[in-house]
């Protein structure tokens, strides 16, 4: 009888845990979640990293493509500016002088839908402005006393917008057109340099060059 009972007893141990047992299992299954929830953390974290570096990076390409695109295209068509005063066809300074200007602004060639289409010629400028380069368009060359410009912004977290003008000469200027250049209304530089300095540290410059020719 003694020898039934002990084997009932040792039959009800061995299906059942004990109370440190339990707290050692929950122990473990509480280590482990942490360090599962650390790993995922860790990989959300550089998840979005490598996304904002993804954004970063095609923002600053979409950015030097439209500049590369308007440059390429500038047409040598002076305009008529809100004082109703001649203005250079390109016009490129180190920041807006005035709140409606860009710090380069060009009259550039407009696409056809169609290559049987004719399309008037528009003005488009960029600037610095609050860490953001703005994209200005104008719907027309000859402005009235109220026109404005239309504003996107292209590219955010930008700490420095420089540029700089290649004449045909071969020599850089920091302005356009500089003095003493002949039919300054109408000159166009050789080239464009930008460079463009990232909230986060980087510097990128690019050459665009526009469609006049240096002297062979």
């Amino acid at each position: 009888m003694r020898r039934a009972a002990s084997d009932a007893s040792l039959r009800g141990k061995a299906a059942g845990f004990t109370l440190v047992e339990l707290l050692v299992a929950i122990a473990i299954f509480g280590v482990l979640s942490g360090i599962a929830y650390r790993s995922l953390a860790v990989v959300l974290d550089s998840r979005g990293r490598i996304e904002q570096e993804n954004r970063k990076w095609r923002g600053l390409a979409m950015l030097f493509a439209r500049l590369e695109q308007d440059v390429a295209a500038v047409a040598p068509r002076p305009i008529r500016d809100t004082g109703d005063l001649v203005g250079p066809a390109f016009v490129g300074a180190a920041a807006a002088a005035r709140r409606n200007d860009g710090a380069i602004m060009l009259t550039r060639s407009a696409f056809a839908p169609e290559p049987a289409a004719a399309e008037s010629p528009r003005r488009v400028g960029y600037r610095l402005r609050g860490g953001v380069v703005e994209l200005l368009t104008w719907n027309v060359l000859d402005q009235a006393p109220r026109s404005e410009p239309g504003v996107a912004a292209v590219l955010r977290d930008v700490t420095a917008f420089d540029l700089r003008y290649l004449d045909r000469r071969g020599q850089w200027h920091l302005s356009w057109p500089p003095l003493g250049i002949a039919a300054a209304q109408t000159a166009i530089p050789a080239a464009v340099e930008v460079a463009v300095t990232l909230a986060s540290g980087e510097r990128v410059t690019r050459l665009l060059p526009t469609s006049t020719r240096l002297p062979q």
